[in-house]
């Protein structure tokens, strides 16, 4: 924490110091651009809201400087301010040390001052990347996906679950009506079997009481006959 504290200030320091730079002497910095003057007004033809001025557009690149430098300083969104000042940083190397247009006894200055700029990107890219030690957005989106997929496969999985209970439910229902039904359709057949029976029974009393009714008559006809 305390070194946060002080190498933010100290990386952001200069960027201020070249936002300041950059709206007190914008002709100065337009010097280290040779041909800037055509070329913005040809991008201004191109792009909107770019103005053509390149003066005006040094300055403007200057007051970002100097907000994102503040931001940083302070430590309020710092990675925002450092990816800003990162992006504002690599047309600035390239622009101040053009080390391949410019003559051979020069070259190694330029290198110098190349790989210098090319520090204080690292830094930046190292302060735009610090999440203090929380969760980077990568790492929160990874685990918010993981969890997504744990609580899809177990609702998949809950509903599974009452999915089949509720299809036991239902054949459990099944097989009590048709086990009733069953029941039903063997009482009613018991009933019906002992009405027959009473039935056949009676039919057979009957069948029985004739044929000795019969017999007790033919037995009387023969004993006349016989007496006679």
């Amino acid at each position: 924490m305390i070194l946060r504290r002080v190498a933010r200030p100290l990386l952001a320091a200069v960027f201020v110091a070249d936002g300041l730079r950059a709206l007190r002497r914008p002709v100065a910095e337009i010097e280290n651009l040779p041909g800037a003057d055509e070329q913005l007004e040809s991008l201004a033809t191109k792009v909107p809201y770019v103005p053509a001025d390149a003066a005006l557009l040094v300055r403007g690149i200057g007051v970002v400087k100097i907000g994102a430098g503040v931001l940083l300083g302070l430590g309020v969104a710092p990675r925002v301010a450092a990816t800003v000042l990162a992006v504002l940083q690599v047309p600035t190397m390239v622009a101040n040390h053009p080390v391949w247009a410019v003559p051979a006894d020069q070259r190694k200055e330029h290198l110098a001052g190349l790989l210098q700029d090319g520090a204080v990107l690292g830094g930046l890219l190292l302060a735009a990347s610090d999440t203090e030690g929380k969760p980077s957005i990568a790492w929160r989106v990874n685990a918010a996906s993981t969890r997504g997929a744990k609580a899809t496969k177990k609702a998949t999985r809950k509903a599974g679950s009452k999915a089949k209970r509720t299809v036991e439910h239902k054949v459990g229902e099944v097989e009590r009506s048709v086990s009733r039904a069953e029941s039903k359709v063997e009482k009613e057949l018991r009933k019906r079997a002992r009405a027959l029976e009473k039935s056949v029974d009676a039919a057979t009393s009957q069948v029985a009481a004739g044929v000795e009714g019969t017999v007790h008559k033919v037995r009387k006809d023969v004993r006349a006959a016989v007496g006679s």
